[in-house]
């Protein structure tokens, strides 16, 4: 909840920005200009008062200097009227006159200006000693108008001169007492001035004071929100869409946070439906992959002790690509619907279940034992496979499963669901319906893809090795040639038998590379025999189902035999029967090319294939090797001596060389003779050898 706010604020809170950026602006002209009338209205009366002190102080001068002066004046013009010359007597008077009227005039001005109080006394006592002067005055005038003029002058001398003495002494006086107190109001004036800057000075610490504290309070009323919003905003990008920006404010900042919650509500709930749809799959309505893992997870953490056992399995649709490729996607979104349909009425509500991709579906039940996970799979199965009619057309659906039981293939959902996937691309790969995860067969999935890291390698450091084994003619006993077969000796694992490393090569496409280090290889020793002097022998190299796909293939190997100069005779390639029926591409072309360039052809373990005989009379080969699996034992069984017969005769009647491969014992190479086989291999005859070996068993065996 928000603090209740004082009024000021809740009003400034209330007020636009711009309006109380306004208003402090105006607060802060109101200051001062205020302050700048009141400085000069102090400095305009202060400059009055000192206007009139030297005005008043002027005006005294003045008067008083007048006053002396006239006076003086008055007491000269006495002496001229002692003489007994009337004509220079009547001159004086008006002159008399005329000083006693300035001096009146001053008196009267001094009058004016001085203030009443302490100087108006002395003035007035200034004025008595002028009337007791003019007194005495008149007296020595009336004296010599009778022109008695010793008395005058005694009177002039004596009481007269006594009076004006008086009197100018009262003028001295007041003038100084003027001075004093024109000095006293100018040392008034001075601390007045002084107390005014002063007091000017506190006001402007106060009017800043004032500023400082109205731009604080509108910059924090500003800025406080601003953070606030700030925050929020950062809250609400780290996803926390349910935080909310506190708005206690109707300006533009209230507004901005007002709308970014808004905004924070809209993209939570976008957020949270994206979030479902992605969790959801829209077209079968169950739970996707990491929404499966979750529950899950959520499943096995709610199982009680006594029920600590699960299984999980993983269903794959076969023939989906098959069915969206023929009848278009609506019916393998169809297959896929009714998958998803049955997977709802087995398991809601006491299993999790979803849809991974594609085709594949998952789901995760609690068992009491482990052998229960087999039961439920078939049952699964059962259900799940069924008979679908779409527009008319009857789908069968059909799946492939993977099973994994927990704990004890994996401790989470996410593990347990990997490995039952690699247990149904097991099932798929044996074409079984159900298979169990397998721990080994994961070890040997990871030993593959660590030698496949390291064939790179090995092809180009050579560390692979060309072994050979002899195959001789029943006929004439002489060896008639070898089959090339490839070994590793990896600088970590040692020797590596080719079924350790040739199949995922053939899965990867590496084994191209092994074929053409193998061709190279066998073109060298036969022409390193060939330059020895040695009796010409033949040399045969299998070639995968790749290769014989391989356009390229043919000019590749020309060119070799070419290099090294040796006969395209001496060299054999074999390809297996089930290569030849596994190949994508037709490759009788491929074939036909290597046979025109003279290279020797064989089918290699025939019989396991399942190639017809309108297929095997358009291939140009020249040979056909019988499978080891028709050979063992042959002598303790005469019904595969008649197979073996059989196809012995079928080989010679095309024209072809038939070789029996894998003869171990007398017995079964005396069967194999006397079924007719041209040529044998095998461990009786002697087995795989390196090419120094295998020449020093060449001459030793004569």
């Amino acid at each position: 909840m928000n603090e209740p706010q004082p009024p000021a604020r809740g009003l400034s809170r209330r007020l636009r920005i711009r309006t109380r950026l306004g208003l402090a602006f105006a607060v802060l002209l109101m200051l001062l200009l205020g302050l700048a009338a009141l400085t000069v209205h102090r400095l305009g009366g202060l400059s009055e008062a000192l206007n009139r002190i030297v005005d008043e102080q002027a005006v005294i001068r003045d008067s008083v200097n007048e006053i002396s002066r006239n006076a003086e004046a008055v007491a000269r013009k006495l002496l001229v009227l002692m003489s007994p010359d009337a004509e220079l007597r009547v001159a004086a008077y008006p002159e008399i006159a005329a000083a006693n009227g300035r001096l009146d005039d001053a008196m009267q001005r001094l009058g004016l200006v001085l203030p009443p109080g302490p100087r108006s006394e002395r003035l007035a006592e200034v004025r008595q000693r002028l009337a007791d002067y003019r007194a005495s005055d008149a007296g020595v005038r009336d004296l010599i108008e009778h022109e008695d003029f010793r008395a005058a002058r005694t009177l002039l001398g004596g009481d007269t001169e006594a009076a004006l003495g008086l009197f100018v002494g009262a003028v001295h006086q007041l003038a100084a007492s003027e001075e004093r107190a024109g000095m006293a109001q100018a040392r008034e004036l001075r601390d007045q001035i002084d107390a005014d800057r002063t007091g000017v000075l506190a006001l402007c610490v106060a009017a800043l004071v004032a500023g400082a504290l109205l731009a604080v309070g509108v910059t924090r009323s500003i800025v406080n929100p601003l953070k606030r919003a700030e925050a929020g905003a950062e809250r609400i990008a780290r996803g926390q869409y349910g935080h909310r920006i506190a708005v206690d404010s109707a300006d533009e900042v209230g507004h901005m946070a007002g709308a970014m919650n808004t905004m924070a509500a809209a993209v939570g709930e976008r957020e949270a439906e994206l979030r479902r749809l992605a969790d959801v799959d829209l077209l079968t309505g169950l739970p996707q992959r990491a929404r499966f893992i979750a529950d899950g997870d959520r499943l096995l953490a709610s199982l009680p002790e006594r029920e600590r056992q699960a299984v999980l399995i993983c269903i794959d649709v076969d023939r989906l690509k098959a069915v969206n490729g023929v009848l278009g996607f609506d019916a393998g979104d169809a297959l896929l619907q009714g998958a998803a349909a049955k997977l709802r009425v087995l398991f809601e509500g006491v299993a999790a279940y979803g849809r991974l991709a594609g085709g594949t579906f998952a789901a995760l039940a609690p068992v009491l034992r482990p052998d229960h996970g087999a039961v439920l799979a078939n049952q699964l199965r059962e259900e799940v496979e069924h008979k679908l009619s779409w527009q008319g057309q009857s789908l069968d659906l059909s799946v492939s499963l993977g099973v994994a039981h927990w704990p004890e293939h994996a401790a989470d959902t996410e593990t347990l669901l990997r490995r039952a996937e690699q247990a149904m691309f097991e099932a798929k790969r044996l074409h079984q319906a159900v298979a169990v995860y397998n721990p080994g067969a994961e070890a040997a999935r990871a030993l593959h893809l660590s030698l496949l890291s390291d064939l790179a390698a090995a092809i180009q450091q050579d560390q692979l090795r060309q072994f050979l084994q002899p195959k001789r003619c029943l006929e004439t006993g002489r060896i008639a040639g070898a089959e090339a077969l490839v070994r590793w000796l990896h600088p970590q694992r040692g020797w590596l038998p080719p079924g350790d490393f040739i199949p995922f090569a053939e899965r990867s496409g590496r084994i191209r590379q092994i074929t053409d280090w193998m061709l190279a290889r066998a073109v060298r020793t036969l022409a390193a025999w060939e330059a020895a002097g040695r009796e010409p022998l033949t040399i045969a190299v299998n070639i995968s189902t790749l290769d014989i796909q391989d356009r390229g293939l043919p000019a590749r190997l020309a060119g070799l035999l070419a290099e090294y100069r040796v006969d395209p005779g001496r060299l054999q390639l074999e390809v297996t029967e089930t290569g030849l029926m596994a190949g994508g591409a037709d490759p009788i072309a491929v074939l036909h090319a290597l046979k025109r360039w003279g290279v020797r052809l064989a089918i290699d373990d025939f019989g396991t294939g399942q190639s017809s005989l309108a297929y095997l009379q358009h291939l140009p080969v020249d040979e056909l090797k019988i499978d080891r699996s028709f050979v063992q034992d042959v002598d303790a069984d005469p019904r595969r001596q008649a197979l073996l017969k059989s196809i012995v005769g079928l080989g010679q009647g095309l024209g072809l060389t038939v070789t029996a491969e894998g003869v171990e014992t007398e017995a079964e190479q005396a069967v194999v003779r006397a079924c007719g086989c041209d040529l044998v291999q095998g461990y009786l005859l002697a087995r795989p050898m390196d090419l120094p070996d295998f020449e020093a068993w060449l001459d030793a065996a004569g």
